[in-house]
């Protein structure tokens, strides 16, 4: 096992059960058991999936708290800004917003989802699991991975991300939660999952570095890598100011339909067969480009309450005390983000450094001064 992996788990171990009880688990059950027992929230299946792969599971667990500061930072002016996802236990995925079926339930299912894809991934390519390695890449022209054309040409080489194994792990770990397929929070939690992962594998990237005399790049070796995640968190951002919401009065007349209003309040209307319980075991047929492109969007079947006050039972932490922007006009702004309320004038002192001075050779030389400033914040 990895040392890293075994310095986290004598973390949680003593975090979680105290110097005396982590001593006796850790001699009760393998170190792998272990890891599993820890980690709170899981499902029968997830359990099952986390004692064959424990160190995978880190990986993906990774990857959920990668998605929770994306979510945080994608969301920071909105009346629900992901705050209330950093959950005591450590696992999002118990947090009540996710047991609903809002636009911001969609988005952090997909986010989570792309989460795990790319922690996962990268991983596999930097050789701190032993299920996977790098992948091997393969081009049209054959099966060997490589490809040459001379002067100026590139080859395969290098390590890439392993985006295949990061992609079926992050499938079988959290679709394994959706129990019920006949239910329609599990069919659009599965469906947005799907979108999450497809948003990782759209923007895949190729990184190529040259080789030659004086940097004439006579040839490049390139490989694959996951992208950027704030690359994947903009577009699932996109996707969640147009997420669609799902009719349920249809489900079982053969077809969901998808009903008029957006998240964003623009129009749109498709049917896409196969999302719920009529869809499933009918025979494919030939799709629009509209009900092709439904793939990549979020669906959502509770309209979104206000978010405005605090509410427990949706998972709200309201909005007073928030700062908001008193000259913008979009989310952040204080008509908006204070519900109409108001909001009140604070004076607030902020740290900066100041009066720097070089002094030879070679340090900068700083005083700290205090600046007064005035923000707005919700009543």
């Amino acid at each position: 096992m990895h040392w890293g992996l075994f310095i986290l788990l004598n973390f949680l171990l003593l975090l979680f059960f105290g110097v005396g009880e982590s001593r006796l688990f850790v001699e009760r059950f393998p170190v792998g058991s272990a890891v599993c027992k820890v980690l709170p929230g899981m499902s029968k299946e997830q359990l099952a999936l986390c004692y064959r792969n424990p160190d995978v599971i880190m990986a993906a667990v990774e990857g959920i708290h990668m998605a929770v500061d994306e979510c945080k930072f994608q969301l920071k002016d909105n009346r629900w800004n992901c705050s209330t996802m950093e959950t005591k236990n450590k696992n999002p995925h118990s947090s009540i917003i996710l047991q609903r079926g809002y636009p911001v339930s969609a988005f952090f299912k997909a986010i989570a989802s792309a989460g795990v894809a790319s922690s996962v991934a990268r991983a596999c390519s930097s050789g701190q699991l032993s299920d996977c390695s790098c992948a091997r890449q393969r081009h049209r022209g054959g099966s060997s991975g490589r490809r040459r054309s001379g002067r100026g040409g590139w080859k395969w080489s290098g390590c890439s991300d392993n985006l295949r194994y990061g992609l079926d792990f992050s499938r079988r770990f959290l679709d394994a939660r959706e129990r019920n397929a006949l239910d329609i929070q599990s069919s659009i939690n599965l469906h947005n999952n799907k979108a999450g992962r497809l948003a990782v594998e759209n923007n895949k990237q190729v990184k190529c570095k040259c080789h030659g005399v004086s940097g004439s790049c006579e040839i490049k070796t390139c490989w694959v890598t996951a992208p950027e995640f704030r690359v994947v968190g903009d577009e699932l951002k996109t996707k969640f100011q147009n997420a669609i919401l799902v009719d349920q009065s249809n489900l079982g007349n053969g077809a969901t339909q998808l009903i008029e209003e957006t998240n964003a309040g623009r129009n749109r209307r498709a049917k896409r067969p196969g999302v719920g319980p009529a869809g499933r075991g009918r025979k494919k047929q030939r799709r629009s480009g509209s009900e092709r492109n439904l793939d990549n969007s979020l669906l959502y079947y509770e309209k979104s309450p206000t978010f405005c006050e605090k509410d427990p039972s949706i998972d709200s932490p309201g909005t007073e005390g928030r700062q908001c922007n008193l000259t913008s006009k979009g989310h952040d702004s204080c008509a908006s983000l204070c519900c109409g309320r108001g909001y009140t004038s604070v004076k607030k002192l902020k740290k900066e450094r100041c009066n720097c001075k070089f002094q030879w050779c070679c340090t900068v030389s700083c005083e700290t001064c205090l600046k007064t400033e005035w923000i707005t914040v919700c009543q």
